[in-house]
């Protein structure tokens, strides 16, 4: 019987490990430890593990850095290239570096436009409307999450915009 008792206690034990943002800490205190992670590493902590990845992910992490002080605020740029394609970038201002990132994956359809809009809500850059040489106005929105480094496809505006 002793034997069932302690396979069953290893076996609630890893479960607690697996669950575990830090093995051995209390969830509250290893939150606090990684949050202090400057956002420029947050990348390598998504690669730790998937409890990790949608930690960083998740507006609790995005709401607990705002409400402690941790967030690093950094300067997105909206601008062209020799060739005039629309290019996204982002600055860290607090790095020694000091150098302009080239943020990828910017949807194709929005090299060439003019007049797009750019705002920011929370831990999102909106990109908006706009209209080209040989296309309207047009209504569609793009959205880089900052957390995912990820563009995607945003709900179209009620009205074409350029």
């Amino acid at each position: 019987m002793e034997e069932l008792n302690s396979g069953s206690d290893r076996n609630n034990q890893m479960e607690l490990t697996q669950q575990s943002l830090i093995y051995g800490l209390p969830d509250d205190i290893a939150l606090l430890c990684l949050a202090r992670v400057p956002r420029n590493y947050h990348a390598l902590l998504k690669c730790v593990s998937k409890r990790w990845r949608d930690l960083v992910c998740s507006e609790e992490w995005y709401s607990y850095r705002q409400r402690h002080n941790l967030d690093e605020t950094w300067i997105y740029a909206l601008c062209r290239d020799k060739s005039e394609q629309v290019c996204c970038y982002v600055l860290n201002p607090n790095s020694s570096r000091r150098c302009w990132k080239l943020l990828d994956g910017l949807p194709s359809r929005s090299f060439k436009r003019k007049g797009m809009g750019m705002e920011v809500l929370g831990k999102k850059v909106y990109l908006l409307g706009g209209c080209g040489w040989c296309e309207d106005a047009t209504d569609e929105v793009y959205c880089y999450d900052a957390s995912m480094n990820k563009w995607t496809e945003a709900a179209s505006l009620s009205t074409a915009r350029s």
